[in-house]
């Protein structure tokens, strides 16, 4: 086995996961081997074409549901012997896991094999997890976590307030895509006449709302994703006069579907902890696409949208403010524009993803000493 091999582990199927597939190509591209572990909770999903042609993606195969919370607690108990088990086996240089629902194993293999873990939390588990009395327990057992790890990645600044402490070495992640519109081929789209939401579908992102803006404002909503509500798409999203479902699509895809659209669409329920604190894809997808984001102004987008004035914030919850935004947005061609490049600009300045994979690059070569130099 590769003496500088890397496994990622991640609590889905990765089939796609922006974050582990960005991470782990840069990775794989600075000369490490890397490996990605998922948990498939479909048999079908566990036969998934590899979403990266630079990844070794294994999955294993239980039951479970997206959102189950105790319900996933005998598959995820699986799930983790499993990655036990590969950690043994293979005895990587770093185990990179996510979130508290893979990270466990890793703690434990570090006892039996000289490896490095590297804890990156894409959500802070108490606050985005079903775990109803044990909330503090996870919290103090989180937060312990981060204080026996070899390294933290965080996805924003703003999550720090949720660790509580600076961990001894950290480094901040932002959640942006490889840029596929160079700055000198840049060219706003303005003949496009849909709004889209590509993301997780599920309860506590606005999405019953967003239709009925859409119905309200008579613009039409291109949406795409996987989730608890799919089967509601399934059943009645074909019947909605202004909204196209176009369920589980590949991040190429989903790029695709967000560049040709009027704005980006993301909605964080804030009475969701963990919400409060969102930065995700969506915000950074919309920078390096030079598109308008809708977003609630609650939470860590949405003070950045608002101080750097590259989209519309709104109130969860407030359909009237939701619909206004879109009709807005579809009416005044030239204000979407001006958002569009104000939002290239920033991506460029400051949340590329070169910028990223550098940072990733000098932090992996720092904890393992590697004679690999930065590209």
């Amino acid at each position: 086995m590769p003496y500088n091999q890397i496994i990622f582990t991640r609590s889905n199927p990765v089939s796609p996961d922006p974050r582990v597939e960005k991470a782990a190509c840069c990775l794989q591209n600075a000369g490490y081997s890397c490996k990605v572990l998922g948990w498939a909770r479909k048999n079908s999903e566990k036969k998934t074409t590899q979403p990266s042609s630079c990844l070794n993606i294994n999955r294993m195969y239980f039951p479970g549901k997206f959102g189950g919370g105790f319900l996933n607690f005998l598959g995820l108990a699986i799930f983790n012997f499993w990655l036990l088990y590969n950690h043994l086996i293979n005895r990587p240089k770093v185990a990179h896991a996510y979130d508290l629902d893979t990270v466990v194993p890793a703690l434990v293999a570090r006892f039996f094999v000289k490896t490095k873990v590297v804890y990156d939390i894409a959500d802070w588990y108490a606050d985005s997890r079903k775990v109803s009395f044990l909330r503090s327990f996870v919290t103090k057992f989180e937060r312990w976590v981060c204080s026996k790890a070899d390294l933290i990645i965080l996805p924003h600044e703003d999550r720090f307030q949720q660790v509580g402490f600076e961990p001894k070495r950290w480094i901040v992640i932002y959640n942006s895509p490889k840029d596929i519109l160079p700055a000198q081929d840049f060219n706003i789209q303005l003949n496009q006449n849909y709004f889209a939401y590509v993301g997780v579908l599920q309860p506590d992102r606005g999405i019953l709302q967003i239709i009925k803006a859409a119905a309200a404002a008579k613009v039409k909503l291109v949406i795409a994703g996987f989730g608890p509500l799919t089967e509601l798409f399934n059943a009645q999203g074909e019947n909605e006069e202004f909204v196209e479902f176009r369920g589980k699509v590949s991040y190429n895809e989903a790029l695709a579907i967000e560049k040709n659209a009027l704005a980006i669409l993301a909605l964080y329920d804030p009475k969701i902890p963990n919400n409060r604190f969102a930065a995700p894809n969506k915000l950074y997808e919309a920078m390096m696409l030079g598109k308008p984001i809708v977003t609630t102004s609650d939470n860590s987008a949405g003070k950045i949208v608002e101080a750097e004035r590259i989209g519309i914030t709104v109130t969860y919850d407030d359909l009237k403010t939701l619909t206004n935004a879109l009709i807005f947005l579809k009416n005044n061609p030239s204000q979407r524009e001006q958002m569009g490049q104000r939002a290239r600009t920033l991506y460029e300045k400051q949340y590329s993803f070169a910028k990223q994979d550098q940072k990733l690059q000098l932090a992996y070569k720092a904890l393992t000493k590697c004679k690999y130099s930065v590209k």
